[in-house]
């Protein structure tokens, strides 16, 4: 699910972080995608060179898929010591909240679409 939302949005152009945050807000019926879509902009900015998701065939995760893999399942499960553990080993603290809270929205999502496959 994570490769499939993830590989639709590498071409859009990136966006800064409380301005994507401000726009879904306003907007909370927005799908999995569009999260997704604001999710790996922001990445794009927070982490040197950008996230590496591999292709759908690909059968390894890079690491970071692992990454937010791992940061789905704690926000999932309401874990927010291993959320904010996550967060703080690998973001620059001011992008940390809208990072989150993208996150959160989007693991809400993936669960939702989970649930009716």
């Amino acid at each position: 699910m994570l490769r499939l939302l993830m590989r639709r949005c590498r071409a859009k152009a990136r966006i800064e972080a409380f301005e994507a945050c401000r726009l879904l807000r306003h907007s909370p019926r927005e799908g999995a995608q569009d999260y997704a879509d604001a999710l790996l902009r922001i990445l794009g900015l927070a982490l040197p060179g950008g996230p590496v998701i591999h292709d759908l065939r690909a059968q390894d995760r890079s690491f970071d898929e692992s990454w937010l893999l791992a940061l789905f399942a704690a926000l999932s499960r309401d874990d927010h010591a291993s959320a904010r553990f996550l967060l703080r080993a690998r973001l620059p603290h001011h992008l940390r909240r809208p990072i989150g809270w993208l996150a959160g929205e989007l693991a809400t999502r993936m669960d939702t679409i989970g649930a009716t496959d």
